[in-house]
């Protein structure tokens, strides 16, 4: 698979579905926004976001590290922090985050591991992931069932994933043409389940403390939202941001729009409407998206290109 023309092809996407999105929102919302908002953020929860940037990546780091050691992968705590980074910026541009799994082997390959090994921990990572959504999918319903106004923010949510699903269909087409090892829908589920057969026999404490790792990175994910809510010094109930947003993370992990872009932004307005002010929804949907994603894609994105020419560079030198 041509891994670096993905990369640059996805990258052209996700900017043309962030800058569409943002647009939208500016347009929509920028004859209601008070600009002096800005002059009245409360910083120390600002702060508190890059905070948690930080914490997601390091349940992030924790969760693969714990994986790869089963596997006797070792790397620095350093080197962990990078993938992290990385892996967010792969899983930007492509549809349904894949290539966080594309920037992985090939993080891991560059460390001399074996094939087999790279390829195990990488079907472990996704599995420990749906330990999240499959604990939270019965409280999604119940709040639906509870909250029937809730569903017709659903319904709006589900015709913007579609929208963009439609959207991203030539990209998606396009790369399934060019992936080497194409599997079916059942093949995979059959990957994964004997990754959890094997996990579970090989090392329980291991497998146990990945899928926490993995909750806990997607707790962190539901904050992003209070906290930024606080520096907007707007009053909301916690646990109502909570439990909205779940119907919202899982559109946007599972969009075929690269990285979930356009989801995110209308989704987001979708969702949070009528919970926020109109004078700061368009204002914290585009924070919230900032800090909860495309920050550490900017970051992955930089690391990523140092990186790849330094392994240029050592590539020519060992040539000569």
């Amino acid at each position: 698979m041509p891994f670096l023309y993905i990369l640059f092809w996805g990258s052209l996407a996700t900017f043309l579905f962030v800058l569409s999105s943002f647009l939208i929102l500016i347009f929509k919302f920028s004859h209601c926004w008070d600009w002096k908002i800005f002059l009245h953020l409360d910083y120390f929860y600002i702060l508190a976001a890059f905070g948690l940037i930080f914490l997601y990546h390091t349940f992030d780091m924790l969760r693969l590290k714990t994986i790869a050691e089963v596997y006797n992968i070792k790397y620095s705590t350093l080197y962990g922090y990078l993938m992290s980074f990385i892996a967010t910026f792969g899983a930007t541009i492509t549809p349904a985050h894949v290539g966080g799994e594309l920037i992985i082997f090939y993080l891991l390959h560059r460390l001399r591991v074996k094939r087999h090994k790279i390829v195990g921990t990488i079907i472990f990572k996704t599995v420990s992931g749906f330990s999240f959504f499959l604990i939270t999918l019965p409280i999604l319903f119940v709040n639906i069932f509870k909250n029937p106004h809730l569903l017709d923010k659903v319904l709006i949510l589900a015709a913007i994933f579609i929208l963009f699903g439609i959207l991203s269909l030539p990209l998606v087409v396009w790369l399934r043409k060019k992936e080497e090892n194409k599997q079916g829908f059942l093949k995979k589920i059959k990957l994964y389940c004997l990754a959890i057969i094997y996990f579970w026999k090989k090392d329980k404490v291991a497998f146990l403390k990945a899928c926490l790792y993995s909750i806990m990175l997607y707790v962190v994910f539901l904050n992003f939202a209070p906290v930024l809510l606080k520096a907007l010094r707007v009053d909301f109930d916690l646990w109502e941001i909570y439990l909205l947003q779940l119907p919202l993370i899982y559109a946007i992990f599972s969009s075929p729009s690269p990285g979930g872009s356009g989801v995110g932004e209308l989704g987001g307005i979708a969702i949070f409407q009528g919970i926020i002010p109109p004078s700061l929804l368009g204002i914290f949907v585009i924070l919230w998206r900032f800090f909860s994603q495309y920050f550490s894609a900017i970051v992955g994105g930089i690391l990523f290109i140092h990186l790849l020419l330094k392994d240029i560079h050592q590539l020519k030198k060992e040539r000569i």
